[in-house]
């Protein structure tokens, strides 16, 4: 359980929390040269923003972007400041591949989840960033499973609007597959093998996939990017 703890200043009390939660670091930004803010998906608190403070000349692993890291935070209404942290686990990107796939992975969490922790989500993220060949089909199986997860899977085995199985299009205003009746000029291009595959690739690891065309896995990829954007307002 966190700790709550009183401080005083100037004769007032403050009233802060400390904790102790694993998290990895989403993504770094320098302040300046002692103070970094930190966007972290935590255990114990979903996605946080926090501020840690630097030595100089101290560069640690623990608070570098992709990094898993045991965090101590202290937790004062709605500031959240790093105490310590120590390292678990660096992904550090050896490429540009690479580190393009987890500063996508990142991007994903940080704009289409939510706010509360989620047991799942942070094995997610923790399994996808240790992922060092595929990035394609990787970075789409992470965003399908994310969306189902996060409770936004789209309506895929029939026409969201009327229940047809004669499938022609994917609607993201009504978020899911329409019919020939029901599409419009807005819609995207759907079939379904493409759902067949959708399907697939969320019930199956990352590593039991044995094949997939990559013709189909962009056009999953984009068509659940483009549903989770509306789904979340941008």
């Amino acid at each position: 359980m966190p700790a709550r703890q009183v401080a005083f200043q100037k004769n007032f009390p403050i009233i802060y929390t400390m904790m102790k939660t694993g998290g990895i670091v989403l993504r770094k930004e320098k302040l300046s040269d002692r103070l970094l803010h930190l966007s972290i998906y935590t255990e114990k608190m979903g996605k946080i923003n926090a501020l840690t403070k630097v030595e100089l000349k101290n560069f640690p692993l623990s608070t570098e972007s992709f990094s898993i890291s045991q965090f101590t935070l202290k937790i004062t209404g709605e500031k959240i400041e790093i105490i310590d942290a120590k390292l678990l686990k660096h992904n550090f990107p050896e490429n540009l591949p690479r580190y393009k796939y987890l500063n996508a992975i990142a991007k994903y969490v940080i704009n289409f989840t939510g706010g509360g922790p989620d047991k799942r989500i942070f094995n997610l993220i923790s399994f996808y960033m240790n992922i060092k060949k595929n990035f394609l089909l990787a970075l789409t199986m992470f965003l399908i499973k994310l969306t189902y997860f996060e409770g936004l899977f789209p309506v895929l085995d029939k026409c969201v609007i009327c229940n047809s199985k004669n499938i022609k299009g994917f609607s993201i205003e009504n978020g899911g597959v329409v019919c020939e009746k029901c599409i419009k000029n807005t819609s995207i291009p759907w079939n379904r093998k493409l759902t067949k595959e959708a399907q697939l690739l969320l019930k199956t690891s990352f590593y039991s996939v044995s094949s997939c065309k990559i013709g189909n896995i962009k056009r999953i990829k984009n068509t659940f990017e483009k549903h989770l954007s509306y789904r979340n307002g941008m």
